[in-house]
């Protein structure tokens, strides 16, 4: 599928549906040896994809106040290329954002950061957040470029692992404030 440039392409987001397991689960379960370095991905630690499978499912299934966790699929033109995840969710408070770019031919292209402020804002709104957190590898570019390319306060550089299935590192922490977020969209609207 190419994305010609005599259009832009439309970007939007929608929570994960089953029929968007296969793709979510071959990008966790089958990574090259350098994306699960760049995102500091610990593949000992990632589930089975039949683990994968269920817990997505019973996810997709859960009631909205049963949820700790959320994913929301990344489109363009209709179609999934990658996900944004919402962990340790407390709803009324606080989330933590994860960015994943399924197809590795549309990393450095500008889409990233119009579905990721499209993310947050959806985010902030399903689960009426007051504080969210995106903790991406230090030493992961196109993550940490994307981040402050939108403009997003980078507030702390730690070591810790940013999910149960990651490796301990060093990570930065920005700060993902609603309003950067919709003013960025605003100034980047088709």
């Amino acid at each position: 599928m190419g994305f010609g440039s005599a259009r832009l392409p439309e970007f939007s987001i929608r929570p994960l549906a089953t029929d968007d397991l296969d793709g979510f689960i071959a990008y966790f379960t089958r990574p090259s040896k350098a994306d699960a370095e760049r995102m500091g991905l610990d593949i000992n630690r990632v589930p089975s994809a039949a683990q994968l499978r269920s817990d997505l499912k019973a996810m997709i299934g859960a009631p909205p106040d049963r949820l700790s966790s959320f994913v929301l699929a990344w489109c363009i033109d209709g179609k999934v290329i990658g996900h944004s995840s919402l962990k340790d969710v407390v709803p009324g408070d606080f989330g933590r954002m994860h960015l994943h770019m399924w197809r590795a031919d549309l990393r450095g292209k500008g889409y990233g950061p119009r579905l990721f402020c499209l993310s947050a804002l959806d985010f902030y709104e399903r689960f009426n957040l007051k504080r969210i957190i995106c903790e991406p590898k230090a030493d992961n570019p196109m993550a940490n470029r994307m981040l402050k390319k939108i403009g997003f306060p980078l507030i702390l550089t730690h070591v810790a692992a940013s999910s149960e299935i990651s490796v301990v590192c060093e990570l930065n922490r920005y700060e993902i404030l609603r309003d950067i977020a919709e003013r960025y969209l605003h100034s980047h609207a088709n």
